[in-house]
């Protein structure tokens, strides 16, 4: 394998690895789990129980964005809900609740990135 070639896989590996760590945040905020490291309480991430059932690509889309990353929707096509599903947040209580917790929200997925990447810059 040539240089450019090993490069490269060492760029995919570390996109891999963020974007895993990003969905990871998202399959926490969605199953309501309350998050890994001492849980989101924690990283001062409040009332993110609210959250859960209530993401689909597109909102998880919006919340990887909102986090400095894009996923493809491909990825995101996990938090699909059946037809008719009803949602008892807006997009707009979704929006409310990022801008409340900014700081934490970003300070855990550094983290989480952190770790999945062994501390490797991602950006």
């Amino acid at each position: 394998m040539n240089k450019r070639s090993e490069n490269m896989n060492k760029v995919n590996t570390l996109r891999s690895e963020v974007t895993r760590a990003i969905i990871d945040l998202l399959d926490e905020l969605e199953e309501g789990t309350g998050g890994d490291y001492h849980g989101f309480d924690e990283w001062y991430i409040k009332e993110s129980i609210i959250i859960k059932g209530q993401l689909n690509s597109y909102r998880a889309q919006k919340i990887a964005q909102f986090l400095g990353r894009t996923i493809s929707k491909q990825k995101l096509l996990k938090y699909a809900k059946p037809k008719g599903y009803t949602y008892s947040l807006t997009n707009q209580d979704i929006t409310r609740w990022l801008e409340a917790n900014k700081v934490g929200l970003l300070k855990y997925s550094t983290f989480n990135i952190e770790v999945m990447t062994n501390g490797r810059k991602s950006k």
